[in-house]
């Protein structure tokens, strides 16, 4: 039997907070922390927008699928998703089968907000980029929202939605 509560997986859209939630909360619940993306960064020694321009996303998504599964073998571990990585079944399945997987929620015009500068996400080249967000989202809502706990994150302030997951997590009956 897995312990899905060493085994947390975190997804949402880009901006979303992931990796910055994730982080704070492996170390508040001492558990190692991984960001697929990262990993595929290193793993590869190049950066994501790179491997989007040189080889494509279907590519990057099959070097994401394997990173993920790699992860989900280990033990313990906090796991930052790459925003479209649940659109995988492959991965969407091994991540509900071995994790505890959480959604961090987040609003639209707060995604908005929060990559309108950002100039290093390869899915959000061009000019309506609140129009890109609402497509994105609106394609992968239905396999977000099928985690087992949902969280909003519209707030910026990552301390507390971490309190929040630890204490969803500690009710949590997985």
């Amino acid at each position: 039997m897995i312990n899905k509560l060493t085994k947390i997986s975190l997804t949402g859209m880009m901006g979303s907070g992931k990796t910055s939630i994730g982080k704070m909360l492996a170390k508040k619940i001492n558990l190692p922390f991984y960001d697929s993306d990262k990993g595929i960064e290193d793993k590869l020694k190049i950066k994501i927008s790179e491997i989007f321009e040189t080889y494509g996303e279907s590519w990057f998504r099959e070097q994401e699928e394997e990173i993920c599964k790699d992860i989900l073998k280990k033990e313990k571990f906090v796991l930052a998703l790459g925003g479209g990585a649940i659109i995988n079944k492959e991965i969407r399945d091994n991540v509900v089968k071995n994790s505890l997987l959480i959604y961090l929620k987040t609003d639209e015009n707060i995604l908005f907000e929060r990559l309108k500068k950002d100039k290093s996400r390869p899915l959000l080249k061009g000019s309506n980029l609140k129009k890109q967000i609402n497509g994105i989202l609106r394609d992968r809502e239905k396999f977000y929202s099928k985690s087992n706990i949902v969280i909003e994150n519209n707030v910026n302030d990552i301390e507390t939605v971490v309190e929040e997951i630890m204490s969803l997590v500690k009710k949590s009956k997985l």
